[in-house]
């Protein structure tokens, strides 16, 4: 009997220490810097400041962001599947609004069924002369090591999703 409670007490633990490696969306809207952060974070978070959210990933969610220029808004979404090998398990994908244009679009973040890359950041500057400043950094899978490229804003002309991003990530 007490062999059999022990082993119930370690294998909710080892459940509960699946979940803190689950994905988590860093949000810092740094409004005094005209900067702005989304990142994907593995929990357990060390430290987190007064103006950061955490997000979890695999929930719905809806965050803005205003800066001197323009408002940010990021839209998290969960894609269910209704059949085949990616129905028990939803991906979650995040799009990324500058005021009415889209900038990023359906780009997976953390695990997903396809074995898309994954978005590791997106780093904003609005404080670059008049031009926005875009960093992107993705990951070939969640948690492996990040590639980044730079961009003027002005040079992204159509609304990036994950293929593309990952893309110009290897290019540069």
């Amino acid at each position: 009997m007490l062999s059999a409670a022990l082993a119930l007490l370690l294998a909710l633990h080892g459940a509960g220490a699946e979940q803190t490696d689950d994905p988590m969306i860093r949000w810092d809207c740094d409004r005094a810097g005209d900067k702005l952060v989304l990142e994907m974070v593995r929990p357990p978070v060390a430290e987190v400041t007064a103006r950061e959210l955490l997000l979890l990933s695999g929930a719905l969610n809806f965050q803005q962001c205003r800066l001197e220029d323009a408002t940010w808004t990021l839209l998290v979404d969960i894609v269910e599947y209704d059949s085949g090998r990616c129905e028990p398990e939803p991906d979650t994908v995040v799009s990324l609004l500058r005021d009415d244009h889209l900038v990023l679009s359906g780009v997976p973040i953390g695990y997903n069924c396809g074995d898309r890359p994954v978005l590791g950041a997106a780093r904003i500057d609005e404080s670059a002369d008049g031009d926005p400043a875009l960093e992107l950094c993705t990951a070939q899978t969640y948690g492996a090591g990040r590639r980044c490229v730079r961009l003027r804003l002005r040079d992204v002309s159509e609304t990036l999703d994950g293929a593309s991003i990952a893309a110009r990530t290897r290019a540069h």
